[in-house]
């Protein structure tokens, strides 16, 4: 995999491309891929493009089908491809907590906060907030540092800021003996929902997260077209795919967000008929 700046790089020598690349015709955003290829043939349709054009060929973009790339630009971007499939996913909701009291602190009797703990916030949804309860485990991190994962608990949660800001306060408690969670201080949080269960999943990496909703980069024939999709389960490494792929599907694993500045460049900066 390369390094950003030479993504950074390689995607902007793409995007001059554009200039005399093609386009076709005129389709509405959305449109689906077809599902009906799941062969071997179809996985490596990517790196086939490159005998259609050369490794000198300009890379192209067609509304309705998506983005093709030549196969020096995919190795510059350090492109990869994985199937769709089954994975088996342990339920469990991800939270970014800040420390607002070391465990440095002496106990207190009022709030029963006790000395050798530390303990932060996060807001979440009310939705999420109700698959919780206090006693609950969590393992979290500081973010930031390559630390272990450590146990922690559920300590309270309030609803009193659900009037002003739309969320659910959870306070977590967290043993921190070496007083290393300072005030201030981020944690990731993570809390188990259940037991594992096989979904239909992709990794995290391959998940493209904009303000117009939740996508991925499906393999279309030669193209690689930006797909809606909906999302169920999360881990640190993979997400539950609940609707638009399908099981034999190929995907981008890496990088989206380099795709999704090419997209961008194509059909909102010029370059390309619209």
């Amino acid at each position: 995999m390369k390094n950003n700046s030479q993504w950074v790089f390689a995607v902007w020598l793409l995007i001059l491309s554009f200039g005399v690349s093609g386009c076709g015709s005129k389709h509405d955003e959305g449109d689906g891929h077809d599902h009906g290829n799941k062969s071997t043939e179809s996985k490596k349709a990517i790196e086939e493009h490159a005998d259609h054009g050369g490794k000198n060929a300009s890379a192209s973009y067609q509304e309705g089908k998506g983005i093709s790339l030549p196969e020096e630009t995919q190795k510059s971007l350090g492109l990869e491809l994985v199937e769709v499939g089954e994975r088996e996913l342990a339920p469990a909701l991800s939270l970014t907590a800040q420390i607002y009291r070391a465990s440095s602190e002496n106990s207190r009797a009022h709030g029963k906060e006790r000395s050798g703990n530390a303990y932060a916030s996060a807001l979440i949804s009310r939705e999420l907030a109700e698959k919780l309860a206090p006693g609950k485990k969590v393992y979290f991190t500081t973010k930031g540092k390559n630390d272990s994962s450590h146990d922690g608990t559920i300590w309270k949660i309030d609803s009193v800021q659900m009037a002003v800001l739309g969320k659910v306060e959870v306070l977590l408690e967290l043993p921190d003996p070496n007083h290393s969670l300072a005030v201030g201080d981020f944690v990731e949080a993570r809390v188990p929902l259940g037991d594992n269960r096989k979904t239909l999943a992709i990794p995290r990496t391959g998940l493209l997260e904009t303000s117009t909703g939740t996508y991925a980069f499906v393999q279309n024939g030669d193209y690689l077209l930006r797909t809606q999709v909906k999302i169920g389960l999360q881990t640190s490494d993979a997400v539950e795919i609940t609707e638009g792929l399908y099981e034999g599907d190929t995907v981008v694993a890496s990088p989206v967000e380099a795709l999704y500045l090419i997209e961008l460049r194509a059909t909102k900066g010029g370059g390309h008929c619209h």
